[in-house]
């Protein structure tokens, strides 16, 4: 929808302000002044943050009580070497940087702060009020002008019959949805570290506009917040999309590939609620059927349970599937409802050494939020792995959600690591169904399909 006009705050004092916000940004992150020493190691206290670029990790901690950003050269690794997951309450040692003090050079002694940790799954209705900020550089003694995406385009990619506000809502089955856009222009004068493409600069610099020119409580009354960087800073970024792994915020750069694309601003929304990459082969990003891969479509099966958004019809484990015998199931094209549109296999009959990944069965079809769905996967049933510990716990932290293939119409496939034996049939509107044997040997010991 259009942006909402407000009655501007401040407006005559708006210069003066806005000149003291530049100077303070012009400063640098610096805690530590450039004249006093900067200790070799100090302790930290604060919640630790992931922004997902596609090129590389970014870490931080935001400090306890101050709110303070600092950069960590790393994740955290906790005293038997397991990574800490973002979002928990985390205590460390910080090495700063000489120059920058709020850039850590080496962390040690990370642990996690007793404090009950947040929900990994979504499960709620969610209504999002987003503030996208479109961002331009004036020219500064520090560095000349940079231009930026156009806001009307902008508004158009979340607003229009195609845009990322159905998509949004497409994928989710109406449990996630915008109430409101607000598309707005902040230029603010470059100073060298926005030059740098210091997305935490940035995003402070775009607050601190919109809040002089619009007044906090405008700023305030948002949930999530995107940026759009200014043309030209891509390989200096090095990502088309950035984002808070939980939290809410996100960054784009102006082009096709940013925020002109689907499968990339959903991809970034949902690191917001907590999802990560999808992979493929051993490879992240290369599964292709979801926006967490490559791809320009809604989440996969297992990615759909970890946000709540959808439920399985049936749970197999040991108990509920017996051996050498198969069980029929009718499964609906995942776009066409969120309930009992996927199979969670929890295949505990193998060995503890073995078992430690759960499988998700969900038939792909084009249509809804899907309608991008490559040839690949339109039609057939999409098979995922994922890491059965996080799985299982619904726990922070990566759960490795991996495609490992797909079955066409009327075929099979045997999947030995797994003891498992699935005989799709042929699709039937926007259905299919399998039948799934786990046996203990060899896949002739399950009694013949009929």
């Amino acid at each position: 929808m259009r942006p909402f006009l407000l009655q501007r705050t401040g407006v005559r004092s708006f210069g003066r302000h806005l000149a003291a916000a530049v100077l303070f940004l012009m400063m640098g992150p610096m805690v530590v002044g450039a004249s006093e020493r900067v200790p070799k190691c100090i302790s930290l206290q604060g919640k630790l943050k992931y922004k997902d670029a596609r090129v590389r990790d970014i870490w931080t901690l935001v400090q306890s009580g101050t709110g303070v950003v600092y950069k960590l050269p790393a994740q955290p690794l906790d005293s038997t070497g397991y990574p800490i997951p973002a979002t928990n309450i985390v205590t460390l040692d910080c090495t700063p940087d000489s120059e920058i003090g709020t850039r850590c050079t080496n962390i040690s002694r990370a642990q996690v702060s007793p404090a009950a940790g947040p929900v990994a799954r979504v499960n709620t209705k969610m209504t999002l009020r987003l503030l996208v900020m479109v961002v331009s550089y004036t020219a500064s003694s520090s560095c000349g002008a940079r231009a930026s995406a156009d806001v009307a385009d902008v508004r158009a990619a979340y607003t229009n019959e195609l845009g990322y506000m159905n998509f949004l809502r497409n994928c989710s089955y109406g449990q996630a949805t915008y109430s409101n856009v607000t598309v707005i222009r902040t230029p603010v004068p470059c100073t060298a570290f926005l030059e740098l493409c210091d997305e935490e600069n940035m995003s402070l610099a775009a607050r601190m506009f919109a809040t002089i020119k619009y007044g906090s409580a405008f700023v305030s009354s948002y949930s999530r917040y995107t940026y759009v960087v200014p043309y030209g800073l891509l390989s200096t970024c090095g990502w088309v999309g950035l984002a808070e792994l939980s939290g809410t915020q996100t960054w784009y750069t102006p082009d096709g590939e940013g925020i002109f694309n689907k499968g990339t601003v959903l991809q970034e929304s949902l690191h917001n609620f907590g999802l990560y990459h999808a992979w493929r082969n051993g490879s992240e990003y290369q599964d292709n059927s979801t926006s967490m891969g490559w791809g320009n479509s809604c989440p996969s099966a297992p990615e759909l349970w970890r946000l709540g958004w959808a439920s399985p019809l049936a749970q197999l484990n040991s108990s509920t599937l017996p051996p050498k015998t198969f069980k029929t199931y009718t499964l609906p094209a995942t776009y066409t409802t969120s309930q009992g549109n996927m199979l969670r296999i929890q295949p505990d009959w193998l060995s503890k050494r073995n078992y430690t990944k759960n499988l998700y069965l969900a038939l792909r079809m084009r249509g809804g939020g899907d309608s991008d769905l490559l040839d690949e996967f339109d039609g057939k049933v999409s098979v995922h792995e994922v890491n059965k510990t996080i799985d299982n716990l619904m726990a922070l932290g990566d759960p490795r959600v991996s495609l490992y293939g797909t079955i066409n119409p009327s075929t099979s496939l045997d999947m030995p690591s797994y003891k498992l034996r699935v005989i799709s049939s042929a699709l039937v509107s926007s259905a299919i169904t399998v039948q799934i044997c786990r046996y203990e040997r060899l896949p002739k010991e399950c009694v013949d399909a009929s």
